[in-house]
């Protein structure tokens, strides 16, 4: 594999690190599993939420009654246990093994109970599980709302909003049963993230269910606003971003920037972003980019400020140094991205210490100690560069010319910041959920906004 590094200013040595990664996507041909301990509690706990959940929330939403869905329509498929027809079609287990799903016109939910739910439970913990449930009711709602002629795109993405709403209840309100604990919201971005659309999909395909940022975007937006919310996707549906694959060449590359140019091009669009919207930033040039490896000997490691830092402030990481004016950043890690998630993840995260840079230039209260506030606006000022990105209007001279996001890129943003919370031991801390909430206001938004203390 190419190395990241080749046109960088190498100061520290650079040796080997094995990173552990993210959650591995479930697949249907997954072992059969037994039910976890737990399992059977928290489907039927979460069933019974759920319900009582949508009995409050469609009146208020629809204006009319709450018909639940029956226990006996509720079926945990297995195999010799009877499905009904769905859409004329008779159903047996092998149709659902892998899958869940709710029947328009006949009023079930079906899922698979002896891989799939064990596994994605086993997997990714007691808050997947009902939160795939609750998108399978997403769709029971759209059946009793009369809102199921929308584009499948929008009734998938309105499913998953009206999962965050019931999780977003869950946070607030506390449910029977049902504790949503530190890490849980997580957790739950990277059991959709699995379930995300392959690159290079359409949003026009009969078939789509929404890239991973577009999923986790409209899973928040119930998180954050509620159900009532939700509702308006039907008449104003959130604007789709899954990107296709220009040609085959392109598809065929993955869109990735080859190894070698990533920290380039990076660094070009960087600068160029921030000199349109900050007139008097002053740029940082590819020489003040360092790589270290946090592997090697202390006396290999970086100095800021005239301290040497240590090896757990250093590893995994990404960083500013305010003292000396540089961004710096642990190469083997840093490939384990380009190598694992693409080249667009290397990207956000190097833009995050860049932002950092921004808001020292721009005395922003908190950028110094790494405040709440400060870590949120740098987000924030990052989804802003990936929004110039996407509009193309941002040059690089290492590939001479504009760049523009390709298939894949936003999801990329997402698994990279989600891996790189992992990775610095803030699991259990619902880091990704907080900081995407930012990043995806500083996308949709701008960086304007963010200005305006929208971040």
């Amino acid at each position: 594999m190419p190395n990241l590094i080749a046109a960088l200013s190498t100061l520290f040595l650079t040796v080997a690190l094995s990173v552990c990664g993210l959650l591995a996507p479930i697949s249907p041909a997954t072992a059969a599993s037994e039910a976890p301990a737990g399992y059977d509690e928290t489907l039927t706990t979460a069933i019974t939420d759920i319900q009582q959940f949508w009995a409050r929330e469609f009146p208020r939403v629809y204006g009319e009654p709450y018909q639940p869905i029956p226990e006996s329509r509720i079926i945990a498929a297995a195999p010799g246990v009877t499905i009904p027809k769905c859409a004329g079609e008779t159903q047996v287990y092998r149709d659902v093994v892998g899958n869940a799903f709710y029947c328009f016109g006949k009023n079930f939910i079906a899922f698979d109970s002896k891989k799939f739910f064990p596994n994605i439970y086993r997997d990714y913990g007691s808050v997947a599980v009902p939160l795939i449930l609750a998108h399978e009711w997403g769709h029971a709602i759209q059946d009793r709302a009369g809102t199921t002629d929308a584009p499948n795109i929008v009734l998938e993405q309105q499913a998953d909003c009206f999962a965050g709403a019931w999780l977003g209840h869950v946070n607030t309100d506390g449910a029977n049963g049902i504790e949503l604990l530190p890490g849980d919201q997580d957790i739950a971005l990277s059991a959709l993230l699995s379930l995300r659309d392959a690159p290079g999909s359409s949003g026009e395909d009969p078939d789509a269910h929404g890239s991973g940022f577009d999923r986790v975007a409209a899973f928040q937006d119930g998180f954050d606003n509620g159900a009532a919310k939700c509702a308006t996707y039907y008449d104003s549906p959130p604007e789709n971003f899954e990107i296709p694959f220009i040609n085959k060449k392109e598809k065929i590359s993955g869109g990735e920037i080859p190894a070698g140019k990533v920290i380039p091009v990076a660094v070009d669009l960087l600068n160029s972003f921030y000199s349109q919207v900050m007139p008097d930033f002053k740029p940082l040039s590819l020489k003040r980019v360092f790589t270290f490896n946090s592997t090697g000997a202390k006396k290999q490691l970086p100095e800021c400020g005239g301290q040497v830092l240590s090896r757990s402030e250093v590893e995994n990481r990404l960083f500013y140094c305010i003292e000396d004016n540089y961004v710096a950043f642990d190469e083997p890690y840093a490939q384990y991205v380009y190598e694992n998630f693409g080249d667009f993840g290397v990207m956000v995260l190097l833009a995050n210490p860049w932002a950092v840079n921004v808001l020292i230039q721009q005395d922003f209260p908190g950028a110094t100690e790494n405040t709440g506030e400060a870590v949120s606006r740098a987000d924030c000022y990052t989804g802003g560069f990936t929004a110039a990105v996407w509009n193309e209007s941002l040059k690089s001279k290492a590939i001479g010319g504009v760049v523009a996001l390709s298939a894949g890129d936003l999801d990329e943003a997402v698994l990279a910041l989600l891996d790189y919370s992992g990775t610095r031991s803030a699991g259990g801390l619902d880091v990704t959920f907080t900081r995407f909430r930012a990043f995806r206001n500083g996308f949709l938004n701008g960086y304007d906004n963010c200005q305006a203390g929208g971040s």
